[in-house]
C-alpha cells in the first residue's frame, strides 16, 4: 500500500477515535467523586460583568449608573472530605467600578486575599468561606462572601447531574431545592433543562459535555436584606473517571434587589442587573 494512502487512513481513524461519540450507551454522569481527602486541585476562575446596570432608589430621587466587575483567581484547593476545603489564594485580580457615561479604562488590582489561606465549609446546604489564622477586615469579608457565592453557583451542575444516567444527545428536566417557603440563604431553582451534548474519549479518559439552562432565586443571601434572581446557561466538560469538571462556562443574568443605606446613611433600595460570565478550569496538582 502506498504511504500517502496509509497516512490518509491513519488520519481518518484518528479523527474517528477522537470525535464526539453520540451513539454510545448510557453513562453515569453523577456517580460519587473518586477524589480522595487530601487531593490538591489547581483551579483558575474568572467572573466578569462587562456592563451592568444599577439604580439607587431614594425617598425622592433615583440615580442610575453602570458598573463593571472582574475577579480572577488562581487557587490551590485541598479537599478535606465532601464538605470542607482548605484553599490557598495564589493570585487574585479584581476590579469594581461604578460609572456614568463612557466606560473607563481597565484598572484591575490585586485582591485582599492574595497569599491567604481560607477554609471553605458547607453547612445546612450553604457554603461559608473563612480566613484561616485571623479575623478578616471588612474588605476581605466581602471577597470571602464572593468566593462562597461563586462556589454555590458552581455547585448547581453537581446537583443537576446527581443520579443521572443518560445517553449522548438526550435532554431531560430536573428539579432541585424546591421550597414551600422562604429558606433564607438557600438556592431555590426552577425550569432546569439538561442535555448530554457529547461523549468524547480523551487521553485521560472519557469526558462528557453537558449543557444546562435554568434559573434560581435566593432570599437574604449571606444574611443580606436582598433578593437575588439568577438565570444561567452552563456548558461543562466532566471527566467521568473521577467526576471532575475540567472546564465550566456559565453565562446569564443576575438581578439583585437590596435594602441599603445611601451615602447620607438614609434607607434606600439598590437594584442591580448584571449580565455575567463565569469561566473555570480545574486540574489535579501533583505533589
Amino acid at each position: 500500500m502506498h504511504s500517502p494512502l496509509c497516512f490518509l487512513l491513519f488520519l481518518l481513524i484518528s479523527v474517528h477515535l477522537n470525535a464526539a461519540d453520540t451513539s454510545a450507551g448510557p453513562v453515569d454522569l453523577g456517580a460519587p467523586s473518586s477524589l480522595r481527602t487530601g487531593t490538591l486541585l489547581r483551579e483558575k476562575r474568572e467572573v466578569r460583568v462587562q456592563e451592568g446596570k444599577g439604580r439607587m432608589l431614594k425617598a425622592s430621587s433615583a440615580d442610575d449608573f453602570f458598573c463593571r466587575f472582574v475577579q480572577r483567581v488562581n487557587l490551590v484547593r485541598r479537599l478535606l472530605g465532601t464538605d470542607t476545603e482548605e484553599v490557598q489564594v495564589r493570585e487574585m485580580l479584581c476590579e469594581l467600578i461604578n460609572y456614568n457615561g463612557p466606560a473607563p479604562q481597565p484598572a484591575e488590582q490585586a485582591g485582599p486575599l492574595v497569599g491567604k489561606t481560607l477554609r471553605l465549609r458547607k453547612s445546612d446546604g450553604k457554603w461559608k468561606c473563612a480566613l484561616v489564622g485571623g479575623k478578616p477586615t471588612a474588605e476581605q469579608q466581602k471577597f470571602l462572601n464572593d468566593l462562597a457565592f461563586t462556589r454555590l453557583l458552581l455547585e448547581i451542575p453537581e446537583a443537576c447531574l446527581l443520579n443521572q444516567t443518560r445517553k449522548a444527545g438526550e435532554t431531560w428536566k430536573v428539579s432541585i431545592n424546591e421550597s414551600s417557603g422562604k429558606d433564607y440563604g438557600a438556592v431555590v431553582a426552577k425550569d432546569i433543562e439538561c442535555t448530554l451534548a457529547a461523549l468524547e474519549e480523551r487521553p485521560d479518559g472519557k469526558q462528557a459535555t453537558v449543557h444546562i439552562v435554568g434559573s434560581f432565586t435566593m432570599e437574604r443571601p449571606m444574611n443580606y436584606l436582598s433578593r437575588i434572581e439568577v438565570a444561567f446557561d452552563i456548558t461543562l466538560v466532566r471527566r467521568l473517571s473521577d467526576m471532575l469538571d475540567v472546564n465550566t462556562k456559565i453565562t446569564g443574568n443576575l438581578k439583585n434587589i437590596a435594602q441599603v443605606n445611601d451615602a447620607e446613611g438614609k434607607a434606600a433600595q439598590l437594584i442591580l442587573e448584571l449580565p455575567y460570565t463565569l469561566v473555570r478550569t480545574q486540574a489535579i496538582e501533583r505533589k
